[in-house]
């Protein structure tokens, strides 16, 4: 079988109207396909499936092994990821067989798509899942060189106080009182101890079953910081859903407290970071020319929760 693989136009599509520089690393992405292909004597072995930033293609290794080869856009980083993978070492997280930095690929654990989002789950059987990866993946000491969430949260805060700034000015702010418990909970940030990595990205996008049936993360960020801090995406993976039912409110309490238990997760400290995540999101997504929807979908949120603490 070649090497040989078709781009999708609307995966090239979205990774330029992010960067028009990725241009050059888009044309030439099959011939990097070959040459991945040819070092570590791989052959494709199904359809190419293109996220975010990046090509996956499953393969076959020269002893019949199934793998999976992944391209990393400049979009992204592949030593970063390769890192984050390393250190988690397979635990919660897709394993990492081979990487190539300078390359940008990465060669790793083959996965049995769908993702969690597509995979027919109720929102709270997609939380106990969730959850329990989140609970795995807090279990892995953070090696010396992992960011901190606590020292990210002062960038935040900045961030967030420009954001509120100039919705402020539009017109379209939250409430003062909103704005100032969204500032609180990263403020706590500022103290967290926590000594364990967490995935940072956690969406139900990101967690795949593994051939065994158990159910693992991918695209992990190298972060140290409190597993309650991936409450918010995992509950954003399904807000569509739960805002379309009779009782969004509670559909959204329901969803982050099953999370929380089976992430062994403090709901009440999940809850304040859950509602400063929303707001920011509202914010940047608005600001940044979010999909109208996604947009309206976060505010809705953010005006649901605004009356409600844990």
């Amino acid at each position: 079988m070649g090497t040989s693989v078709e781009i999708d136009p609307a995966f090239g599509d979205r990774l330029l109207r992010q960067d028009a520089s990725v241009r050059p690393w888009l044309d030439t992405l099959p011939q990097r396909v070959a040459e991945s292909c040819r070092a570590w004597r791989l052959r494709p072995d199904g359809e190419a499936r293109f996220g975010g930033t990046s090509l996956v293609i499953p393969v076959r290794t020269a002893g019949d092994a199934e793998a999976a080869l992944k391209l990393v856009s400049p979009l992204a980083d592949a030593g970063y990821e390769s890192r984050a993978l390393a250190a988690f070492a397979g635990h919660g997280v897709v394993g990492l067989l081979r990487a190539d930095e300078d390359a940008g690929a990465l060669l790793l654990e083959r996965l049995a798509p769908p993702a969690l989002a597509a995979h027919g789950s109720s929102p709270l059987e997609a939380a106990r899942v969730a959850g329990s990866v989140a609970d795995r993946l807090a279990v892995v000491p953070a090696p010396p060189e992992a960011p901190r969430l606590r020292d990210l949260a002062e960038d935040w805060l900045e961030q967030l106080h420009g954001q509120h700034a100039e919705a402020t000015a539009v017109g379209s702010a939250v409430p003062e009182e909103v704005f100032a418990r969204a500032a609180r909970a990263v403020e706590s940030l500022a103290t967290d101890d926590s000594s364990m990595l967490t995935h940072g990205d956690l969406s139900l996008e990101n967690i795949l079953r593994r051939r065994d049936g158990s159910w693992c993360a991918i695209d992990p960020v190298l972060l140290r910081g409190p597993v309650e801090y991936e409450a918010h995406t995992v509950v954003r993976s399904m807000l569509a859903r739960l805002l379309a039912v009779p009782a969004p409110l509670a559909a959204l309490r329901d969803m982050h407290q099953e999370f929380c238990r089976a992430a062994r997760a403090d709901a009440a400290t999940a809850w304040e970071l859950s509602l400063a995540r929303f707001v920011a999101s509202a914010y940047w997504e608005s600001q940044h020319g979010g999909e109208v929807a996604d947009v309206g979908r976060l505010w809705r949120t953010v005006t649901l929760l605004t009356p409600e603490r844990w």
